[in-house]
């Protein structure tokens, strides 16, 4: 898949999420909001809300639960500023899922590049939805040895995997929090 194809993709991803929002709305005592806009207004997740449609098309795309891409990135935490994280091992992690340099030639195919996962948040955030559900297939459908695999794979060190699933998740709780919190006011 070319560059074209991927932007086409994101593009007609925004454009179906924009218009179909209306439908995806919660209501709590009569107050209408998507759980998007409550979780992307306060907090670490503020500087994402530009993405939040991206997230939204990439989960989408890849079958998988947003809320499940919004606590990866709420671990995750990376800059959004083009900048990357530079690890002990000398890899980088790039962007705000924080994409390992190492996993690029798992995006050869589509033609992204290092520049394109720093400085392109939605190709960044396109690039985790693949690679976790790539790491969901490897992992038999496993939902979350997928997530442990996406940050660290569980054969090489079960224990930071598995620390990491357990951030993921913990994340997602607060979500769920925040969006109860929101509806009992």
């Amino acid at each position: 898949m070319n560059k074209i194809k991927l932007f086409s993709f994101l593009l007609a991803g925004l454009l179906v999420l924009s218009q179909s929002s209306d439908a995806a709305q919660m209501q709590c005592h009569g107050k209408a909001a998507h759980w998007r806009d409550i979780a992307y207004s306060t907090g670490v997740m503020n500087k994402y809300k530009d993405v939040r449609n991206c997230i939204a098309w990439t989960a989408y795309q890849f079958d998988l639960p947003e809320e499940l891409l919004y606590a990866m990135l709420d671990v995750e935490r990376g800059p959004i500023n083009g900048k990357c994280r530079t690890n002990k091992n000398g890899t980088q992690d790039c962007g705000p899922a924080q994409i390992n340099d190492v996993r690029l030639k798992e995006l050869k195919e589509f033609n992204l590049t290092k520049s394109d996962i720093k400085s392109k948040p939605c190709h960044n955030v396109w690039a985790m939805g693949y690679l976790l559900r790539r790491e969901i297939e490897r992992a038999d459908g496993k939902i979350w040895r997928g997530v442990g695999n996406y940050h660290y794979n569980y054969s090489a060190n079960p224990e930071i995997h598995n620390r990491y699933i357990r951030k993921v998740k913990s994340s997602w709780r607060k979500l769920n929090k925040k969006i109860e919190s929101y509806c009992n006011q």
